[in-house]
């Protein structure tokens, strides 16, 4: 049977910090996020004038959309991390509470005996107080 001293209450307790560490961190990332450094739209453009004006628009909005693309590669990356602490935190959260009801239903049994305990004890005495008293 478990008890309550022996569950590890500063596990259970480092735990909180951790978590809202995570989610400030993810926080902070998501909310830093720059935006694209080329951001044109495809109907905003005027058309060029030339082939070669052609090539170079469409290679700056190449460069935009790569630098677009690792910047949400490293927020998923990131994201991914912080979802696999947070998993990792909540079993064990888990494996706390598991033990935390082991121990209550420990005590809870301990309690019903101590109770039934009582009662045999009471019965006891009233037996030996009319036996006093018939004699």
């Amino acid at each position: 049977m478990a008890k309550f001293s022996d569950l590890s209450w500063k596990n259970a307790l480092s735990l909180a910090p951790a978590l809202v560490e995570s989610g400030r961190k993810l926080w902070e990332r998501v909310a830093s996020r720059r935006a694209p450094s080329v951001s044109p739209r495809p109907g905003s453009t005027p058309p060029a004038t030339s082939a070669a004006d052609s090539l170079s628009a469409l290679e700056v909005k190449l460069l935009g959309a790569e630098q677009r693309l690792a910047q949400l590669e490293e927020e998923a990356a990131a994201s991914f991390d912080v979802v696999r602490s947070i998993t990792q935190q909540q079993s064990q959260l888990a494996e706390q509470h598991a033990e935390l009801v082991q121990a209550v239903d420990a005590l809870l049994s301990r309690t019903r005996l101590l109770g039934w305990a009582g009662v045999a004890l009471a019965v006891a005495f009233v037996a030996l107080l009319v036996v006093a008293i018939v004699r």
